[in-house]
């Protein structure tokens, strides 16, 4: 009888251990997938910061040179 229930305890132990390393595993993956998460949103904002960056600067230009044109234009 003591063998069986020392038997019975040893494989709850191992049982136990089993669910600890599933579960730490998955909290390892999930901590992984955040921070590929965190990475991906970070380069999305950089690259809509750039694209914002271009149009404006693209637009700036083009209205200094349409301030260029109507200038000569009107002082000539």
């Amino acid at each position: 009888m003591k063998e069986k229930l020392k038997r019975v305890e040893e494989e709850k132990m191992k049982l136990e251990l089993y669910v600890a390393d599933v579960v730490d595993d998955h909290k390892i993956k999930m901590d992984a997938m955040r921070l590929k998460i965190r990475k991906f949103k970070k380069y999305a904002i950089d690259i809509e910061a750039w694209y914002h960056y271009a149009v404006g600067s693209i637009v700036t230009l083009v209205a200094i040179l349409i301030a260029f044109v109507v200038a000569f234009k009107c002082f000539r």
